[in-house]
């Protein structure tokens, strides 16, 4: 995997989370960030507070990312997707180790959100960037637009949102044009709610359309597939 200005786009911060609906490709985002604190020569640990979708959870590739030098916590199988999932002890015990870079994927709906915010006085008590994975050719299902959900997200974890993370992309469909207009979309949806863009997130089939844009960018090696993808060689980045 490769990287653009790697030490820009890393939080300085000990706990970064990533949130945001499906198809924003925030697990992805997570994943390849975390391998690039890592790769950056930060202790880091990558937690998987998603158990909205049993499509995209970081559990899943735990292994292969164990192989990498990346500590994964996630809870064991079935365990991650009951009503009230069995999220392991180990979950606190990481946030509050302020020596190293722990990174949470949260899912990108209410459960996702207050699962966070059980976490919320811990997080808190130091510093911490909220991120949301913002990919605007594929807006919240729920209909919410961006400000309602940066309302929600706040209401119910009780953290405060600290940027945006811009990846504009129709997976295999994507062209020059789809991810200059999506980058627009997102710097403008940023300024319109005073945020900032924390850095762009873009597969590394796609660097070569990717305009200067101004703000880092995380290049990704995509790993998240459908199930019915596996062993076609086919990434959408979800």
């Amino acid at each position: 995997m490769t990287r653009r200005g790697a030490g820009d786009f890393l939080s300085p911060h000990p706990v970064v989370a990533f949130i945001g609906p499906f198809g924003t490709g925030k697990t992805e985002i997570a994943i390849s960030y975390s391998l690039a604190s890592l790769a950056a020569g930060r202790e880091t640990c990558l937690v998987d507070l998603d158990v909205v979708t049993p499509y995209f959870r970081v559990g899943d590739y735990r292994e292969a990312l164990a192989r990498e030098g990346l500590q994964v916590i996630a809870a064991p199988g079935a365990l991650a997707s009951f009503e009230n999932p069995a999220l392991p002890p180990e979950i606190g015990e990481a946030i509050e180790q302020r020596e190293m870079h722990t990174v949470l994927d949260v899912g990108g709906d209410v459960r996702g959100a207050q699962l966070l915010g059980a976490y919320a006085h811990q997080i808190a008590s130091g510093q911490y960037d909220l991120l949301m994975a913002v990919n605007p050719f594929r807006p919240d299902p729920s209909g919410h637009g961006l400000a309602e959900q940066r309302r929600l997200i706040e209401e119910l974890t009780g953290l405060r949102l600290t940027g945006l993370v811009a990846n504009p992309h129709l997976g295999s469909l994507t062209e020059r044009s789809h991810i200059e207009s999506g980058w627009q979309q997102v710097s403008a949806a940023a300024e319109s709610l005073g945020l900032r863009v924390a850095f762009f997130a873009a597969a590394e089939e796609l660097a070569g359309g990717v305009p200067e844009v101004g703000v880092p960018v995380l290049l990704m090696g995509l790993r998240v597939r459908l199930p019915w993808e596996a062993g076609t060689g086919r990434a959408e980045g979800k």
